[in-house]
């Protein structure tokens, strides 16, 4: 199978990139809801956060059904501007209204990596209620990844050890290219078993990155694969 018969890729014109990226994720929370009574949706930071803040306060659905949890976090106070959960705190959660603010999977502090990443992974599992040996667990209704400039998604950075970890959902890591160095992130067995995997961003270089992925270079983003979902691109028109 080709790189391009992996996912589909979407432009859509700038005036439309965020009404559009967030119908869909209300789409998607519609379906899940009215089959599970349930939406579980993980997000990123970086400029996920603006495109949610603006978009998603605009659609219709029952908040009370959604659970957030973070792709990656930043293991930092939250009143600290790199903590992604304190960045959705401040900019989307006070939009949301009905959302109950525990139903935001928050990463524990002041211990070590370690042992935050053990307690977050323990954290997605009491999402689901299903056995654990069924196909269903573990399957997230949406998972929605940025990409950076050198191909990175979540904190899974190019050449880093941590790519290769494969017997747990959540890990950390001590030593981020990109700082702060402390961080958790979610592992691809957990990411690539999503029913629906939505790639956003906006800027030429989200392009060149996806062309290199096509070309068949080996970028962290271009490991994230959803043979049983939908993976899809989501990128603004240049």
């Amino acid at each position: 199978m080709s790189a391009e018969d992996k996912f589909l890729v979407t432009a859509l014109p700038s005036d439309q990139f965020i009404t559009n990226l967030c119908e869909k994720i209300g789409d998607i929370a519609t379906e899940a809801i009215s089959s599970r009574d349930v939406f579980l949706l993980g997000v990123s930071g970086g400029s996920i956060i603006n495109f949610l803040a603006e978009g998603l306060p605009k659609i219709s659905t029952d908040w009370s059904k959604w659970k957030i949890f973070l792709c990656d976090e930043r293991l930092v106070p939250v009143d600290d501007p790199e903590s992604t959960y304190g960045c959705y705190k401040q900019k989307l959660l006070p939009l949301l209204n009905g959302f109950p603010e525990e139903n935001f999977i928050q990463a524990k502090l002041g211990v070590s990596g370690t042992e935050s990443a053990a307690d977050y992974e323990s954290k997605l599992k009491a999402l689901w209620t299903d056995d654990p040996n069924s196909a269903s667990y573990g399957m997230s209704d949406c998972l929605l990844l940025g990409v950076g400039p050198d191909g990175h998604t979540c904190s899974l950075f190019p050449g880093h050890p941590v790519l290769n970890v494969a017997d747990r959902w959540v890990t950390n890591i001590e030593d981020s290219p990109k700082p702060p160095p402390t961080r958790i992130t979610l592992t691809y067995p957990f990411i690539n078993k999503a029913t629906n995997i939505l790639i956003a961003g906006k800027g030429k270089e989200k392009w060149s990155i996806l062309e290199k992925v096509k070309n068949g270079e080996d970028f962290p983003i271009g490991r994230v694969e959803n043979p049983g979902g939908i993976l899809e691109w989501i990128l603004e028109a240049v």
